[in-house]
């Protein structure tokens, strides 16, 4: 398992440093210890601020050096693992420390075995006497701009339940297996722990893999779309684009990245729904077209700091600065939106962010800009507790 460690340590630094995405990596972990790899770096994500905030200053009294910055990602797998898996101690201890041997020197080595041990002997009375919760001093920063103490700390008791799997079916299919939930959202749920791809009906295209809250951005969308010429801006992975195209719209989807371009093919591949799609790999801001398009879903891209669950490296890698930097372009692509929609057109705006700058007042100036559109309020059965006092979900 030490190797595995090994490799882990530097992956850690990559996501955290925002060099790699975990969704990226996770996908090249193979299938051997992919299960342990999810568990330690899901489960560091969410302790880390307790980690960084409370238990290293007990132990570690001077800054580690720039050089060796390594030891503090060995570090934070290393208390991770002593203070919330299973694994023995003494396991634990010997791995990490010849992780540091290998990464550092033998000074290196001896300071992370003494801070481990010392972890180690006072495991019970450091999670007894736990302060903190799992919000980075960053990630309340953006929250503090926008919600009172009580409306975070409500927040923060989401970070550990763990999110469900959710699938959104094609219009009059029935899912070929039992045992689910069934939401008022047309969208399914089942454990986090099944495996879709041997779920009945995957390999026919019945259904594809997509949060409720997600779906809702096309359900919003409550009249005929038979034949309706839709533009889904920054479409990829491509759930939105298959609610429209299985509800008969013929769309035109564009997104910046051949990666996720390649991703939205394979998906739509297998779901039979090429028909009536128009695929192109182009910036939105730069995205030009001969036709005006009835409805135009802006997917916009994000902070995502709303996906803190399932993805909760956002905790320790969002700042103030990447919510401005995101509500910029946000609003450009609005502005981009507005040349290419039909008169009496419609646009959807979607983000997932907890930010207002990239919500509610994103919106707010767009109407103060563009007076000549008004707000279209949502009506989805199931959602009069969610939506705001302008109709916004």
């Amino acid at each position: 398992m030490t190797d595995y460690r090994l490799k882990y340590v530097d992956l850690l630094k990559d996501i955290l440093s925002e060099a790699s995405s975990f969704s990226s990596i996770k996908n090249d972990i193979d299938d051997k210890n992919k299960a342990f790899f999810n568990m330690l770096f899901m489960t560091t994500f969410r302790q880390l601020t307790f980690v960084k905030e409370e238990i290293l200053p007990l132990f570690v009294k001077k800054k580690i050096s720039k050089k060796q910055d390594i030891l503090q990602y060995i570090l934070y797998l290393g208390i991770v693992e002593l203070l919330f898996l299973d694994t023995p101690s003494y396991a634990v201890i010997n791995s990490y420390v010849e992780i540091a041997k290998t990464k550092t020197d033998k000074f290196g080595a001896n300071f992370v075995n003494a801070v481990l041990r010392n972890v180690a002997r006072q495991k019970d009375k450091l999670l007894n006497n736990r302060k903190s919760k799992y919000f980075s001093k960053e990630f309340l920063k953006i929250l503090r701009q926008d919600y009172s103490a009580q409306e975070i700390k409500d927040m923060e008791e989401f970070v550990n339940i763990e999110p469900m799997l959710d699938l959104t079916f094609k219009p009059d299919i029935k899912p070929k297996f039992t045992d689910y939930i069934k939401l008022d959202f047309d969208t399914i749920r089942l454990s986090s722990n099944i495996k879709v791809t041997e779920l009945d009906g995957f390999g026919d295209g019945d259904f594809w893999v997509q949060d409720a809250s997600s779906s809702m951005a096309v359900k919003c969308l409550s009249d005929d779309l038979t034949n309706k010429n839709v533009l889904d801006l920054c479409a990829a992975p491509g759930g939105k684009t298959a609610q429209l195209l299985s509800r008969g719209a013929k769309v035109s989807a564009v997104d910046i990245s051949q990666d996720r371009i390649d991703i939205l093919k394979k998906n739509i591949k297998r779901l039979n729904l090429e028909k009536n799609l128009n695929i192109e790999c182009v910036d939105a801001l730069c995205y030009e077209s001969k036709d005006k398009f009835d409805i135009i879903l802006v997917d916009a891209p994000c902070s995502a700091t709303g996906t803190f669950r399932r993805h909760p490296e956002i905790l320790h890698t969002k700042t103030i600065d990447d919510v401005k930097k995101m509500s910029q372009i946000q609003e450009k692509i609005l502005d981009k939106a507005t040349s290419l929609l039909k008169n009496n057109g419609i646009i959807i705006y979607a983000t997932c962010s907890l930010s207002k700058a990239e919500g509610e007042v994103q919106i707010r100036k767009f109407l103060n800009k563009y007076k000549d559109f008004n707000i279209k309020e949502i009506n989805i059965a199931g959602t009069s507790l969610m939506k705001t006092k302008e109709g916004f979900l």
